[in-house]
């Protein structure tokens, strides 16, 4: 069981693909990052934010995220997987993947997360926990905050 509770949570956009993702996502979008600091762990999400040349308002896109503020990871998966469905799919993905990252870092049985009739996509998830987690050891705070466009931080 992960008891910390939840200390800080970075929300990062990038207008371009970041050098450390090397995830099939298409040109052309904006990505997202978000990283989950519970206590001395730290678990990664991405996403597509947008497609085309639209910025992102990272304060409104991630506003979701304050729900979650200073609960165990357990909380904020009972409380992904209660209001899950009244988020936009990226932004469900993108937690989805932090959280479990999250417990298969601490060796713990996935939690399944489904919204609605929704059912939990394992191998999807799995993918891209492993997608952001390989490259976690590139990730620092310069890389990201280097090549971000955007960042915002609710703790």
């Amino acid at each position: 069981m992960i008891n910390a509770r939840l200390s800080r949570i970075e929300l990062f956009a990038f207008s371009c693909r970041p050098s450390f993702m090397h995830i099939s996502e298409p040109y052309g979008c904006w990505y997202g990052v978000l990283k989950l600091t519970f206590g001395g762990q730290i678990s990664y999400g991405n996403c597509i934010l947008c497609a085309g040349d639209n910025a992102v308002d990272l304060i409104k896109w991630g506003s979701f995220l304050k729900e979650i503020c200073h609960c165990t990871a357990e909380e904020a998966t009972e409380y992904v997987r209660m209001h899950g469905q009244e988020w936009a799919p990226n932004q469900l993905n993108m937690i989805k993947t932090a959280l479990d990252s999250m417990f298969i870092q601490n060796d713990q049985i996935r939690m399944k997360v489904g919204a609605g009739s929704e059912r939990y996509r394992h191998q999807r998830t799995e993918q891209r926990i492993h997608s952001i987690n390989t490259v976690k050891s590139h990730l620092n705070p310069t890389i990201l905050f280097a090549e971000s466009v955007s960042y915002y931080s609710l703790l």
